[in-house]
């Protein structure tokens, strides 16, 4: 059992008390791996996650050392306490551009140093390090487990998911206090310490409450890079008496989207019948921008396309030049929907125009041009719907109502050119799928 610290723990862990020197040990004990208990005098110091601990079995002999990688439990009488646990943690971001986009927590199975907060019958503990905090509880001699609070993005801003206040009111509640006091409660070391002491005190028993706020520590960097750097201490933070409560980030940050047709490649893929025509989709690319605070932005789409054959007709050879082109822009807003949805809605501009070019070269008549052309713009609405595959990707589709302004040219060589203006109003069926990515 050598894993100390894992995937969540950092680098450095400084634990020196406001006062201490570097060469005072002060007493205390450690328990090690095999539960195994020391009296002793601890010298608290810069620790590496992979370093040992010095201490004296009393103050005549000579430092002796322990690797970290054997203890389970470090503490100086009425100043701070360590556990060892190994506990299902929520590795959410709590910022961004971290934030997640779903309100469930992300769990992982972790062996992590906890603070102990309050202990009593009724016990609170703390991991604090890399950007994450996160209080953890246990009745008795239970299992340690967290106190979910969680930020995650939606379209129309940043939701909290303050499971802690349901967990409080059913478990840690022996004065059976109403939910009104659960609903203001704050997920704060201060709010949380004076209602663990008050748990204890309902059940009859005086708790040890450890002056956490009275503790600097290292906050390391926890990245799955930096957990080999031990060389070099990390900036040295203290946290505050009295914490401010967490607050709703109102971000400015934007959800944009890349996307592009796919039925292409699902044809190839599923096959389902080789004659399948292409879908009627001028916008193969697109790209979005969205508020996180009200999901209203800006859509765009794209397409561009041209080919070139030749072709011999009766002996008169032909070459054949056809481009397209089409472009809309427009607002759009996208609304959240469950867990995995959303639909949107929005306006837009459309323009575009297509050229078909054709020479053909006869003995007799010489070249003959054959030139279309035809120009169009009209606005509508559009509406779609997207599923969240995962976080960064989604699959979508959309329907639009456009009104369409068409004007078409022919001009034959010989002949008189000719011009022809209609308009129409036409809905596209979604039957388009887009892939896109979130960033």
């Amino acid at each position: 059992m050598v894993r100390f610290f894992c995937y969540l723990v950092g680098c450095w862990l400084f634990i020196p008390v406001a006062g201490w020197g570097q060469s005072t040990y002060e007493k205390g004990y450690f328990i090690d791996i095999n539960d195994q208990k020391t009296e002793c005098f601890i010298k608290p110091e810069a620790w590496s996650a992979r370093g040992t601990l010095s201490y004296l079995l009393n103050y005549k002999d000579q430092p002796q050392t322990k690797p970290l990688a054997e203890i389970s439990e470090i503490s100086i009488h009425g100043a701070f306490n360590l556990k060892r646990a190994n506990v299902q943690i929520d590795i959410s971001g709590d910022e961004s551009p971290l934030l997640s986009y779903t309100q469930e927590p992300e769990w992982h199975q972790e062996e992590i140093f906890l603070w102990t907060l309050v202990e009593g019958t009724t016990s609170l503990f703390l991991y604090e390090g890399g950007g994450l905090k996160r209080f953890f509880f246990r009745k008795g001699n239970g299992p340690i487990e967290q106190l979910v609070y969680k930020k995650y993005r939606t379209t129309a801003g940043i939701n909290l998911n303050e499971a802690f206040k349901q967990t409080l009111s059913e478990k840690v509640n022996c004065g059976d206090s109403v939910l009104r006091y659960f609903e203001l409660l704050t997920y704060t070391e201060k709010a949380l310490i004076q209602h663990f002491v008050a748990e204890n005190k309902c059940a009859g028993t005086n708790a040890q409450v450890y002056p956490k706020a009275q503790t600097s520590i290292t906050l390391p960097d926890t990245s799955p890079a930096k957990v080999q750097e031990f060389a070099e201490p990390s900036k040295k933070l203290s946290i505050p008496a009295e914490p401010e409560a967490p607050s709703i980030v109102t971000s400015k940050d934007k959800i944009k989207y890349f996307g592009l047709e796919v039925n292409p490649l699902l044809r190839q893929i599923i096959n389902l019948s080789p004659n399948s025509t292409p879908t009627n989709n001028p916008f193969g690319m697109q790209f979005a921008s969205n508020s996180t605070k009200n999901g209203r932005g800006f859509s765009a789409g794209l397409a561009y396309s041209r080919t070139k054959f030749n072709d011999d007709n009766s002996g008169v050879p032909r070459e054949t030049i056809n481009r397209d082109i089409a472009l809309r822009f427009g607002y759009e807003r996208k609304h959240q929907l469950g867990k995995r949805w959303l639909v949107l809605h929005g306006y837009d501009f459309v323009v575009g125009g297509a050229k078909a070019r054709t020479e053909a070269s006869d003995q007799f008549s010489g070249n003959i041009i054959t030139e279309t052309t035809s120009n169009f713009w009209g606005v509508g609405p559009r509406a779609g719907i997207l599923f969240l595959i995962s976080d960064r990707v989604s699959l979508s589709t959309e329907s639009t109502y456009y009104l369409r302004y068409t004007t078409d040219k022919t001009k034959l060589t010989g002949t008189p050119d000719s011009k022809q203006k209609t308009s129409e109003l036409e809905l596209t069926l979604p039957i388009v799928l887009i892939l896109s990515i979130r960033f």
